[in-house]
């Protein structure tokens, strides 16, 4: 596991975000005080007057909203979309326009309620709020202001650049992002080199003239409105980069934009239709109720849930449970988890419970029996492959995912191996499974000593699970020993 790794993980997705997008803002602000940015358009009174507007205004108006459906505000999620809005919307200081940008923002959080389905938000925030603008423009007449993205600009090119590459790293997303940027950029540069622009200019321009790094790294990126599977989320990313270039896309292919009024940019319904095609392939939320807790040994403690629906996931794949609770610490009220439980409507959940303990973790084991919580969403590729024997690879409360594969492939040819930490969970469950397992110390478990352990190992595909630093060690051993290696990463870590 990698220093950086080890630093972005002390953050959750969103503290991660609202932190770099601060860091920018700060940035922006700095470049306008000496005379970068032009102060004419970017003066420091204007930015600034914006920002505290727009944050104020989100804040508000989710908690109004959020208490008037009997909803828990997430306010974090409220000021990354206020940060969001400051970078595509002109600054001003002037009263009437930073009424109208007071309205986007009182859109855009009323939009995670309103085009929500079962407590889920379906469309990116600040997208819909756009959206929502500028039809209440074209509707009634009224001077709403246009984006601008005056983000993309050279001076802040290269600070964005890197903002988006920690929140992509950290978010496991590098992969939809830099596959969105290439489609992108690729119909931009081929439009402006059809019209005559040299290659050098027509990069330049794709680079510092186009929100394209913002947009894949702060919007398209984040979790909530992108599909489960990885394979559905690079499919998205494409889609993503066509919509976002349609107007150039057309152009070139037809001799004309294929663009109607209001929308003659596609930044902002890019998000929109991203969104909806996400809500289709992905699976609602589910409202869990305790039945009970097991102690499993040790800190290990196992949380069996009744589900208002059976919940449907593939075996392997993690589950993001809200358990809301007052005084919620800097990693939120949201953690994954590896479901122990085949799909269906019982859940079952286990964890640790190390001292102290994190605010989630005590409010975790504070509930009793007909308390709720709720699953947000189901996510991960850690699953079997679809044929072909399976070695699978894990040590401590990281063997979590195993049991509940094997239960659903039940006569498939699979190894299971159990690197052994003190009080050691499941070990009972997994042998009685009917699968062959191998039982070492955690520090043996490494490719040369499984090679001997297991003949056939070349043949298997690895999956591996556990703490950070063990998946990357035991990964790195298998290379070249196994036919492929795939690694349980929670973005909760």
């Amino acid at each position: 596991m990698s220093l950086l790794d080890r630093l972005l993980g002390r953050f959750t997705m969103y503290r991660l975000v609202t932190v770099v997008l601060l860091a920018l803002a700060a940035v922006a602000v700095v470049q306008s005080a000496l005379g970068v940015l032009d102060s004419s358009v970017f003066g420091v009174r204007a930015l600034l007057t914006t920002l505290v507007v727009l944050v104020a205004t989100s804040l508000l108006v989710n908690l109004a909203v959020g208490r008037l459906v009997g909803a828990r505000p997430h306010l974090e999620s409220s000021a990354v979309t206020a940060l969001i809005l400051w970078f595509l919307y002109w600054p001003s200081a002037d009263a009437e326009q930073l009424a109208w940008l007071a309205l986007v923002a009182a859109l855009a959080q009323v939009s995670k309620y309103a085009i929500a389905w079962r407590g889920r938000h379906l469309v990116n925030p600040a997208a819909a709020g756009v959206v929502l603008a500028v039809l209440v423009g074209w509707i009634t007449d009224w001077p709403v202001p246009f984006t601008g993205w005056w983000v993309a600009s050279e001076s802040l090119f290269w600070f964005v650049l890197v903002g988006a590459v920690l929140v992509l790293h950290r978010t496991r997303r590098l992969a939809v992002g830099a596959l969105f940027a290439v489609v992108a950029v690729a119909v931009t540069v081929g439009w402006q080199v059809g019209t005559g622009v040299g290659l050098a200019d027509a990069a330049r321009f794709t680079a510092y003239s186009t929100p394209i790094v913002f947009f894949g790294g702060f919007m398209l990126s984040e979790p909530l409105t992108l599909p489960p599977r990885r394979a559905q989320q690079l499919g998205v990313a494409v889609l993503a980069g066509l919509l976002f270039t349609w107007p150039l896309l057309t152009s070139r292919l037809f001799g004309e934009p294929w663009t109607s009024e209001p929308f003659t940019s596609t930044y902002e319904l890019t998000l929109v239709v991203t969104g909806l095609v996400a809500f289709a392939l992905r699976q609602g939320s589910r409202t869990l109720v305790l039945r009970e807790q097991r102690s499993r040994g040790g800190d290990v403690v196992e949380y069996v849930f009744d589900a208002d629906r059976p919940l449907r996931f593939a075996p392997g794949q993690y589950v993001e449970v809200d358990v809301p609770h007052r005084g919620t610490d800097t990693r939120g009220q949201r953690r994954m988890f590896s479901a122990v439980s085949a799909p269906g409507s019982e859940v079952v959940l286990a964890t640790r419970h190390p001292e102290p303990g994190s605010s989630y973790k005590r409010a975790l084991a504070a509930l009793t029996p007909g308390d709720r919580v709720r699953v947000t969403s189901v996510h991960g590729d850690f699953v079997w492959p679809a044929s072909g024997p399976v070695i699978l690879v894990g040590a401590g409360i990281g063997v979590t995912p195993f049991l509940s594969q094997l239960a659903a492939h039940r006569d498939r040819d699979v190894v299971v191996v159990v690197g052994e930490r003190d009080d050691q969970p499941y070990v009972a469950e997994l042998e009685s499974s009917g699968a062959r397992v191998v039982r070492l110390p955690v520090e043996q478990v490494r490719g040369d000593v499984l090679a001997e352990l297991v003949p056939d190992l070349d043949r298997r595909t690895a999956l591996v699970s556990g703490r950070p630093v063990f998946v990357d060690t035991v990964a790195r051993s298998l290379r070249g020993r196994v036919r492929r290696t795939r690694r349980d990463h929670f973005l909760g870590y």
